[in-house]
Order: structure tokens, then C-alpha cells, then sequence
């Protein structure tokens, strides 16, 4: 059992969510945990298990997979805010270490952590991770969260459901992470598998019709006809000849022309062939629609041809509008959650996650951009020489202004040249005569 202090100021106290089930048992075999189920009042016969549907649809998983790890990949910094114009970066808050090592044991990264928050929030529409001290950030699977409403559909109780004959574990007031969707009378969300369960179905028709046209429909592409007026074949002079026009078939021998014998012609005939079955269209159509369904443009998922100028443009829409709501969302979850107040209580203390990381461009990209900005150098000698794993030498430490780059003067050093010597912007006494005598 955990005691941990609550966002309120009091204390509560939960299972050891660390003990778990043994994997195996004494003798070797895998023991079988029983599926806790769903809670009753959330059980609906008619819907479909989001689960099966991610296990069994392609689109769903890749363009589920796919915003779940872009959103993994980017980075949360702890930041303490002194003023409205002023903050200094807290690398080494434990609000911040434990978003990277969210068990502190080593097992799970901070990215898995997000990856399986994320898939739960889109696959589910409902995501919950509950701090433990003894444990550290726990992900709690949807299955198992009930969220008690009143009837104007306000959250009141999170409770977890627990195996039968346990009271169920009460985590309103445990610093959390939680976000939901929306739903028309309660709190919790619609899982997208519901709105999206008609187009999956009928794609999962259709590559089952496509597999049997392949099991069962005809595929050769023409046949051999023989007169009926020649000569009757001998097994051995049969025999001989199918191998010869298997070989033929079967590209041994290509470029080749075979020689039909006794007057026989080759008829073609229109089977089934892979541009009638419209796999490749079917597949896209039902990746687009399910990109469109999470609010991702297909193109980013190669659902559509993309017409991005430049990769630049790419990681701007995918880490802007794309991607930006959910990571205001988890954002937001984090900060009225109390999962800072709970590990760090360094005054305006917050999470950001350092989305620029991502939409950075290359170096070269951000050294050009970076110059003309600050109007000369940014990195001293001895930052671009860590930048290349050499070592440190004394008196490269300071920051290199060339002559030409004064306040006032030229933008950049890259600005000098004739362009900026005898232009027409330039006083008439510095002006060239052009004159011609």
C-alpha cells in the first residue's frame, strides 16, 4: 500500500500497483491473467472493442501508431517562471526526470510512456496515468477507469475497478494525468473505433472479398487450343511438352518464344489481375478517411500524394496544427492535475514540452536563420568544436565578432559584397560615376 499526498493537502492511500501478477509459473508456462472486463455501467452490447479493432485494422494502427509516436518523440522541460518576461529552464526538477524515467526503475522510457498514454487518448478517447511515489507514473488502461458523473455530465468520482470482491480504488484527489473527449450526457468520451466502425467494416469486407477472388478466382492469363483433327498425343510426347512449356511459363526462358506443335493456337483470356481488385485505392480510401477521422491531413501518413515544397513545411504542419492540441491538452491535464505540486514545489514551477525540438530545421537551416536574427555569430569556438567531439582548447570560449559586423552596420556577415559598395542606396559621395564620357 501507497500514502500519498493528495492535491488537496490531505492524504490517501492505494494498492501497491508495483506487486503485479508472476509471468510464469514454477514449472515455466505463462499464467493466464483473467481479463478484468468492463464496469456494468459502462457496457454497451453494441460496441464494437476498440482493442480488436486496432489489432485487426492497418489504417487504424498506422495512423494511430504514427501521431502517438511523433507526440512521443518531443521532449518536456521544467521551466520556473520569475516573470512575465523572464524564465529559467529547471533541467534537474524531479517534475521534469520523472516525465523521462517515469517508473525510476529503468523499464519504461519516457517516450513508451507517452506513445501508450497517447494510444489510449486516441484508440479510447480517455487517457489516465496516477502518480505513486513508491511506483512513479502508473498508466492505468481505460477498461478499468470509471468516471462518476452528475447530470449535467460534470466529472465528481474517478474510481479504479478493481478484481471481484476488492473495493474499488478511489483517485480523484491522486496527482494524475487525464484528459477525455467529448460526450453528449457524461464525462469520458466516445471512442473514434464507434464512428469509424461502418467504414472499417466495409474495408474489412472488401479485403475479404479480394482474398477469395485471389484463393478462388481464375488467374491465368490465356489457354492452349489444339485442333481436334491432330494427331493424338503419346504420353511420353505430352509429357515432354508440358515441362517444356512450364519451363517457358515459369520465366526459365525469358525473352524466349515457344513453339506450339500440331496447329495450336494461344487464346488470351481476362482474369482477375491486381488493377481490377482496386487493392492499392481501397487500401488508401480507408487510410484517408481514418487520418481525416483523428484529424491528421492524410498526406502526413501517405494516405494522399503530399504537396509540402519542402520538408521544412512538412514539420511545421505536423507539429503545428496537427499535433499542437494535444500537446495544449496534456499540457494543461499536467498543470490542474498536481502532478507538479506533488514532486516539485519550486514556486511557478511548469512542463513544457519543447515543441521546437521538432520543428527545428537542420543546422545549416538554423545557423542561417539564427545569424540574420541576432545580426552576427551565436556559437563560440569552443560550442562548435563540442558540436564536433573535438576537444576543449583554452581561449576559444568567447564569442567572435567580425570587423564588419557592427551595431547599426550590416545584418549578418554574410552581408558584405559589391551589393552593399556603390549601390543606388548608398550616399551620393559613395556612389560610383557611371557617367561616360
Amino acid at each position: 500500500m501507497a500514502v500519498i499526498k493528495t492535491k488537496s493537502g490531505g492524504y490517501a492511500t492505494i494498492g501497491n500497483f508495483g506487486s503485479g501478477y508472476p509471468a510464469k509459473s514454477s514449472w515455466g508456462e505463462p499464467i493466464q491473467v483473467a481479463d478484468p472486463g468492463i464496469p456494468l455501467l459502462q457496457y454497451d452490447p453494441a460496441e464494437r472493442d476498440p482493442l480488436a479493432i486496432w489489432k485487426s485494422q492497418p489504417s487504424v494502427r498506422k495512423v494511430v501508431g504514427f501521431a502517438a509516436r511523433q507526440f512521443a518523440s518531443i521532449p518536456w522541460h521544467a521551466y520556473e517562471r520569475i516573470d512575465d518576461t523572464d524564465r529559467e529552464r529547471r533541467s534537474d526538477s524531479p517534475a521534469e526526470r520523472i516525465l523521462q524515467d517515469p517508473m525510476r526503475n529503468g523499464l519504461l522510457s519516457g517516450y513508451q510512456f507517452f506513445e501508450t498514454l497517447m494510444t489510449d487518448r486516441m484508440i479510447y478517447d480517455f487517457c489516465l496515468a496516477i502518480y505513486v511515489p513508491d511506483d512513479g507514473l502508473i498508466r492505468i488502461p481505460p477498461s478499468l477507469v470509471q468516471i462518476k458523473s452528475d447530470h449535467f455530465g460534470l466529472p465528481r468520482q474517478i474510481l479504479l475497478t478493481t478484481p471481484a470482491g476488492e473495493k474499488d480504488i478511489d483517485v480523484t484527489e491522486v496527482p494524475k494525468i487525464m484528459t477525455w473527449g467529448w460526450h453528449a450526457t457524461k464525462a469520458g468520451g466516445v471512442t473514434p473505433m464507434k464512428t469509424l466502425a461502418a467504414i472499417l467494416d466495409e474495408s474489412a469486407r472488401a479485403v475479404e472479398w479480394r482474398s477469395q477472388q485471389w484463393a478462388n478466382g481464375p488467374k491465368i492469363t490465356g489457354i492452349l487450343k489444339r485442333p481436334a483433327e491432330a494427331r493424338k498425343w503419346d504420353p511420353e510426347h505430352r509429357a515432354r511438352f508440358q515441362a517444356e512449356w512450364a519451363e517457358w511459363k515459369n520465366s526459365a526462358k525469358a525473352g524466349g518464344t515457344p513453339i506450339l506443335e500440331h496447329g495450336m493456337e494461344y487464346q488470351q483470356l481476362n482474369g482477375m489481375n491486381p488493377k481490377d481488385a482496386n487493392d492499392i485505392e481501397g487500401r488508401q480510401l480507408t487510410d484517408a478517411e481514418v487520418a481525416s477521422a483523428f484529424h491528421i491531413p492524410p498526406e502526413l501518413v501517405g494516405a494522399r500524394e503530399g504537396k509540402y515544397s519542402s520538408i521544412d513545411a512538412f514539420r511545421q504542419m505536423l507539429f503545428g496544427p496537427t499535433l499542437g492540441p494535444m500537446f495544449s491538452e496534456v499540457q494543461q491535464a499536467i498543470k490542474i492535475g498536481g502532478l507538479i505540486q506533488a514532486l516539485d514545489v519550486t514556486p511557478g514551477l511548469y512542463l513544457e514540452p519543447n515543441r521546437e525540438a521538432g520543428m527545428a530545421g537542420s543546422f545549416m537551416e538554423q545557423a542561417r536563420v539564427f545569424q540574420t536574427m541576432t545580426g552576427g555569430p551565436v556559437l563560440t569556438r569552443a560550442e562548435g568544436r563540442s558540436r564536433l567531439n573535438l576537444k576543449f582548447i583554452e581561449g576559444t570560449d568567447e564569442l567572435i565578432v567580425p570587423m564588419n559586423v557592427t551595431e547599426g552596420g550590416q545584418a549578418s556577415p554574410t552581408d558584405s559584397g559589391e551589393q552593399n559598395v556603390g549601390g543606388d542606396n548608398a550616399a551620393p559621395e559613395e556612389r560610383e560615376d557611371t557617367t561616360t564620357i
